[in-house]
């Protein structure tokens, strides 16, 4: 095992304890958080996470964390009452505005990526969708989202993950099954951030891969993404070609992780920062923020 559960960031010690807000709660009560994103500015750090609250819905949440080292809820920043899932929060920073790309789900799994933009970080404004399912037949014709956003010479080059049909059981009644049901990611590019074109015909990156997070890193892109295993992860040289690299972070032992990491985030650096959904339920619906301690071994590994 390449790590171990050293800090919860919502629990006992480094920000926010329970009570749940109402939109973090679940219909469960148990609390159900996860799919951070850490935005680490000169003066404050922002948290934006997804959770669902009592009423069954996501909404993208926020936690700021001033110079004082003191966090403080926001509360929900992004929600659609028309829809039942808002979440999967990926934001950058271009020219001062703050683009916040997200998973909206109107019913059941319909999946499809949106967009909206703040000039505080705080206060969202909706801009409508970028990037729909793919066409009958595709790999993503069923749904696409958990979006990972970059910016970079002028170009925002966007991933994701997508299915063309749910495994068996699955319980929306709607949507095609089949006992090969697996995801996979893919890449899309933007010159201004909205409209969207997809990269190659197929996906970039398969293993039933989904939840990423890429960022950069020296020799080129890291990704990494959900499994009940733990944190996985894959390096690539341009972001198009992928090399699975295996387990990076494996459970903590514990059971704040005992079924799995959801939605990772990794601020790669000298001292790269891992944070999950971790997750207390074999259903991945009763889940916490936590940040995952490297060690040494998967520090250097994620330097190479």
């Amino acid at each position: 095992m390449l790590s171990e559960l050293v800090l919860l960031v919502f629990g006992q010690s480094l920000m926010l304890e329970p009570p749940w807000l109402a939109s973090e709660r679940a219909p469960h009560r148990n609390g159900n958080v996860y799919a951070p994103e850490l935005v680490d500015e000169k003066d404050r750090q922002l948290l934006y996470y997804g959770a669902q609250g009592v009423d069954g819905h996501d909404r993208i949440h926020l936690a700021v964390c001033s110079q004082s080292g003191q966090w403080k809820r926001h509360g929900v920043v992004l929600e659609d009452a028309s829809a039942n899932h808002v979440n999967d929060p990926s934001v950058v920073v271009v020219g001062g505005v703050y683009h916040l790309y997200y998973t909206l789900a109107r019913e059941g799994v319909s999946d499809v990526i949106a967009l909206a933009t703040s000039k505080d970080g705080i206060h969202f404004e909706k801009r409508g969708t970028v990037l729909e399912p793919g066409k009958a037949g595709a790999w993503d014709s069923l749904l696409v989202g958990r979006p990972s956003i970059l910016h970079a010479d002028g170009k925002y080059r966007l991933w994701f993950d997508g299915r063309k049909d749910l495994p068996l059981g699955a319980p929306d009644k709607n949507a095609p099954k089949s006992g090969q049901s697996s995801r996979s990611v893919g890449l899309a590019e933007s010159n201004d951030g909205r409209r969207f074109e997809r990269v190659g015909p197929g996906p970039v990156f398969g293993n039933d891969a989904g939840g990423v997070h890429v960022s950069r890193a020296k020799n080129g892109y890291l990704m990494v993404y959900e499994s009940h295993q733990g944190t996985r992860w894959a390096g690539s040289p341009d972001g198009v070609r992928w090399t699975d690299r295996g387990l990076l972070a494996g459970l903590g032992g514990t059971p704040i992780d005992r079924h799995g990491h959801v939605t990772p985030f990794l601020m790669p650096g000298n001292r790269p920062r891992l944070l999950v959904g971790s997750a207390m339920a074999p259903t991945w619906d009763v889940n916490r923020l936590a940040e995952i301690g490297l060690n040494a071994k998967a520090i250097e590994a994620l330097g190479q």
